[in-house]
């Protein structure tokens, strides 16, 4: 097995371990954030000495954390459901593979349009939501596990959707259990490899160590390419993952470029967000 910390490619040209780190799983209100802007200044750029080095740390860290053992229940509801329901066939077969075809385009997608949005104004207000900020705050801060899994509000959402979908096309119910239950195991293995990106130790296993080189390369070189997560094949099918050595250091990759009046926008919403919530 690896500790990435000593690969040169993935140390990422040199670059010095900081010894100012915030503490990664602290407890606090997640409706409460410093803008990126902010906590841009305090971005180490290798993992610092707590993160995991060993396999065996490095899966019980990841099981700690609420956001994968949410997605595996949801994956086990639908699929125990779905075996309930009758034997599965060739049809469930061509739904799990459209959507292991389909999911490298909605990582792209969701990261290049959601994830990076970059906050509105309209008429004198600016237009924000609380995932791109979270993601904001992931860039500022890379190696805090904080911003590292998928929020807890996107979770609240999984049921509804579900049931949405199953009411939608009851008629259907079982390859609608089987596309959920393929999607939603997609996006554990999703959440395992960002996981792996943002600790030194990764599988020595070639798709790994590429997934993880390259989302490395889109918070330390350049936030424009590399929107692949867990896999690549969206990157390729929109040309956004380059030979590295062409691609030069945006140096905005903690703040994704955020613009400094949208900034001061984010840190006023922030600011009145704290004052609301601040015990009288």
């Amino acid at each position: 097995m690896l500790s990435f910390e000593n690969d040169g490619r993935l140390a990422l040209f040199g670059m010095r371990r900081s010894g100012n780190m915030n503490q990664d799983m602290r407890p606090g209100d997640d409706r409460v954030m410093v803008p990126a802007a902010e906590t841009a200044r305090r971005n180490p750029l290798r993992p610092p000495d707590h993160l995991p080095r060993d396999r065996r740390g490095a899966l019980s860290l990841f099981w700690r954390q609420p956001s994968p053992w949410l997605i595996a229940a949801f994956a086990l509801g639908c699929g125990v459901w779905r075996l309930q329901l009758g034997p599965l066939g060739w049809k469930d077969a061509a739904v799990a593979l459209a959507v292991l075809a389909y999911f490298p385009f909605n990582e792209w997608l969701i990261h290049v349009y959601l994830l990076h949005y970059k906050p509105r104004r309209w008429l004198g207000r600016s237009i924000d939501f609380h995932l791109p900020r979270t993601h904001r705050r992931h860039h500022a801060e890379p190696w805090s596990l904080r911003w590292v899994f998928i929020p807890l509000q996107v979770h609240a959402l999984t049921l509804p959707v579900i049931g949405l979908l199953l009411w939608a096309l009851w008629p259907w119910k079982e390859l609608v259990l089987s596309f959920e239950t393929a999607y939603l195991l997609l996006g554990l293995h999703y959440e395992w490899v960002h996981y792996l990106a943002h600790i030194p130790w990764c599988p020595d296993i070639a798709h790994y160590r590429k997934r993880v080189r390259e989302h490395r390369y889109h918070h330390f070189r350049n936030e424009n390419f590399w929107w692949g997560v867990s896999m690549g094949s969206g990157d390729r099918w929109f040309r956004t993952a380059p030979a590295v050595d062409g691609i030069g250091r945006s140096g905005t990759t903690g703040t994704l470029g955020l613009a400094a009046d949208a900034a001061a926008a984010d840190k006023r919403q922030r600011d009145g967000e704290l004052r609301r919530h601040r015990p009288l």
